[in-house]
């Protein structure tokens, strides 16, 4: 067994400077990168909770970016207070073919599809409209 502080690399920034990439390792970073992993080599879906702010987008990203693109179909879904059900339906039927009688994948035949939704969280539309 080895401790996290000494799976945490050394920070580098991102090559073209965009403050929305900058993803520092710290333990945190790594253990939720490291569960992530799990869940996907299992093929199990799995949700961050957390604080505003506490990185959670970024280190999901992050993974799916470093995956393989030759393997993996990656879908993300941004939800807003407008999103609704529909949407949703669409954006994955849009990525999506059918197979055989109820199977359905990827568009993109040997690959499989992950499907990251960020900000599920969103409250409905107040009086105002915001």
């Amino acid at each position: 067994m080895i401790h996290w502080e000494k799976k945490v690399l050394d920070y580098v920034p991102p090559s073209d400077g965009k403050f929305s990439k900058i993803l520092v390792p710290t333990v945190d970073t790594v253990r939720f990168s490291f569960l992530l992993g799990l869940c996907i080599d299992i093929k199990r879906p799995c949700m961050f909770v957390g604080d505003s702010g506490t990185s959670k987008s970024i280190i999901i990203q992050n993974y799916l970016n470093e995956m393989s693109p030759e393997s993996y179909m990656k879908l993300t879904v941004n939800f807003s207070s407008r999103t609704s059900g529909g949407d949703i339906s669409n954006i994955i039927e849009d990525n999506i073919d059918k197979r055989t009688g109820r199977i359905f994948g990827p568009k993109m035949p040997g690959k499989k599809l992950l499907c990251f939704v960020d900000d599920i969280h969103m409250p409905k539309i107040d009086t105002y409209g915001t």
